[in-house]
């Protein structure tokens, strides 16, 4: 396999976990606004926990089988947030262990700090996904305020619906740009470079002999 095909698969890998986040964030997101009716909670719950967490899951780990560490890594651990919470809602929702909300605030104020990392490792990448995470970051933090009763679920739900519209404008973008060279839709250059690496480079061209 050339190097061009696996930076390829790499790419597209990353698309598919951002298609199964897009489906299952503006599920969720359209239920918390109250576009979903409250009898189909299971039904959410069940695409939440296929899309969100079983396909998230599965890109990541191809995406370390393809030896890309930050994206496998992003993609199997909010692939497991999503498995985690939405199987803990369908016990609560289908069985007589209804759970309390306090529950998920733990690991939804991990999950916001894991994301306020991936804000700035990112930023490496492009614009369009350190967004994502900015907007990933937010959501967590207003999912916390809403387990503690502090606001309702219109917040978050308009917030899971922003994280699914912009996991889905990248995963487009990607994939064009995997298979074309151009991303259909801008997704922006790095916003920060790897000075160190650059400085490298510099510093062997200058002692390197001249090849006459």
């Amino acid at each position: 396999m050339t190097k061009s095909e696996t930076v390829s698969r790499q790419v597209d890998v990353l698309a598919i976990g951002l298609f199964g986040l897009a489906v299952g964030a503006l599920t969720v997101g359209a239920a918390q606004v109250g576009g979903i009716p409250a009898v189909d909670k299971v039904g959410v719950l069940v695409i939440a926990l296929v899309f969100g967490g079983l396909v998230q899951m599965l890109a990541g780990i191809a995406d370390i089988r393809y030896h890309e560490q930050l994206g496998g890594t992003a993609l199997t651990m909010y692939g497991f947030f999503w498995l985690t919470v939405s199987t803990a809602q369908m016990v609560s929702v289908s069985t007589s262990f209804h759970l309390d909300g306090a529950l998920f605030v733990p690991i939804n104020l991990v999950y916001a700090f894991f994301s306020a990392v991936m804000v700035y490792l990112t930023a490496y990448r492009s614009v369009a996904l350190s967004l994502l995470h900015v907007v990933i970051t937010l959501t967590f933090l207003s999912t916390v305020c809403m387990r503690l009763d502090l606001i309702s679920e219109t917040l978050p739900g308009v917030a899971h619906l922003v994280v699914g519209t912009l996991a889905f404008y990248h995963a487009i973008g990607s994939l064009s740009q995997a298979y074309t060279g151009k991303a259909i839709v801008p997704l922006g250059p790095p916003i920060l470079h790897h000075q160190r690496a650059k400085r490298n480079t510099q510093v062997e061209l200058a002692v390197s002999p001249e090849i006459n």
